[in-house]
């Protein structure tokens, strides 16, 4: 249901939600508060487990830690999220997305839901497409009315490079199909591809390693941020 605590949560994820976890691992809380200083409003945290995707990341005490007054967008590339949900929101995500790839996407949507109801505070409930997920794949997923909806223009389990055009002409499908949720585009983002994405409208875009690998990130973030 579109309460009118998640309308406003909603209004507010436009722009650039940054990739937290690219920054500085040995530094990540000044790196928070530095990203603050430069007005961005959403970090991102990608959550790997080594299992679902190769990668091993994040966990529930990063966020929590990182409480700096900028909404938590957390992303979790893992085995059987439904079992792992309330302990985001308990740290204090703002965000909550589960890929629908894995087993049980759809009871971790209703389990984010369930647990921002007993927090008493408003949490979306987010689902993730890889590139090679089908729109009638998920469709009882979609019709869950995930809050959010991340399209992914590269498959993190492989190392294939991101598909940006496509992804791109998914954010307008997606449009169409589930207009009140938002739309969010992670892979590829770079400074010389964000004039195609930017172009086709997500609500938030997902960038990291291209603003904090810049020579001048602040510099990288405000050019971002202008483009949305």
């Amino acid at each position: 249901m579109n309460t009118p605590a998640l309308v406003a949560l909603k209004s507010q994820c436009r722009g650039v939600s940054l990739g937290i976890m690219a920054a500085d691992q040995g530094h990540l809380r000044l790196a928070a508060r530095q990203t603050a200083a430069w007005g961005c409003k959403i970090l991102h945290f990608d959550v790997m487990d080594g299992v679902f995707v190769p990668a091993m990341t994040a966990g529930p005490a990063n966020v929590k830690a990182l409480n700096n007054g900028q909404l938590r967008d957390v992303h979790l590339m893992i085995n059987a999220p439904f079992t792992h949900v309330a302990s985001y929101v308990a740290a204090g995500a703002d965000m909550i997305t589960v890929h629908a790839e894995a087993s049980d996407a759809g009871a971790a949507i209703t389990a984010i839901r369930t647990a921002a109801d007993t927090a008493d505070r408003p949490v979306l409930a987010g689902l993730a497409l890889m590139p090679g997920t089908s729109l009638p794949q998920v469709a009882d997923l979609l019709g869950l009315s995930p809050d959010l909806i991340l399209i992914l223009s590269l498959d993190p389990r492989s190392n294939t490079p991101p598909d940006i055009t496509t992804a791109c002409d998914r954010v307008a499908e997606l449009r169409r199909i589930a207009p009140h949720a938002v739309l969010a585009f992670d892979g590829g983002v770079t400074l010389e591809t964000l004039p195609e994405i930017a172009a086709a409208a997500p609500d938030m875009i997902v960038s990291g390693s291209a603003v904090f690998g810049a020579k001048n990130p602040q510099s990288a973030f405000e050019t971002m941020t202008r483009a949305c």
